[in-house]
């Protein structure tokens, strides 16, 4: 299993590895991730259900004073999961959700753009 706590110079012949590293420890930089996985045959109701799930997985660590941040990077290289964690091959991971807690790094002033609520919300 590789030491993603390790420095970053161990993984400088895999570019994916690389990447992996710098996105969990210099962007995240959490201690915890939950993974949300599927099994290959789900339906679409299920990944509103697991969505569903997620948010009450951030809800919960929001009550409990953790910081989250569900993010694709976090499952863009699957392979590196499975290598490194017990998910059986007929489980598809969904979702990542990084667990920790907020720092004072400039990349978490970052916000990004967001259209105004009428834009697209419409009630009738």
């Amino acid at each position: 299993m590789a030491d993603f706590m390790g420095d970053i110079g161990q993984f400088r012949d895999d570019p994916d590895l690389e990447y992996f590293f710098h996105v969990q420890h210099v962007l995240f930089n959490s201690p915890a991730i939950v993974y949300l996985t599927l099994p290959k045959d789900y339906t679409k109701w299920s990944v509103y259900d697991l969505g569903g799930f997620g948010m009450s997985i951030l809800l919960a660590a929001t009550n409990l004073g953790i910081d989250s941040i569900p993010a694709y990077e976090l499952v863009k290289y699957p392979y590196i999961i499975r290598d490194n964690l017990p998910i059986p091959e007929d489980e598809d991971i969904i979702m990542g959700i990084a667990l920790g807690y907020e720092d004072g790094d400039k990349i978490n002033e970052y916000e990004s753009p967001r259209l105004d609520l009428d834009e697209i919300l419409k009630i009738n």
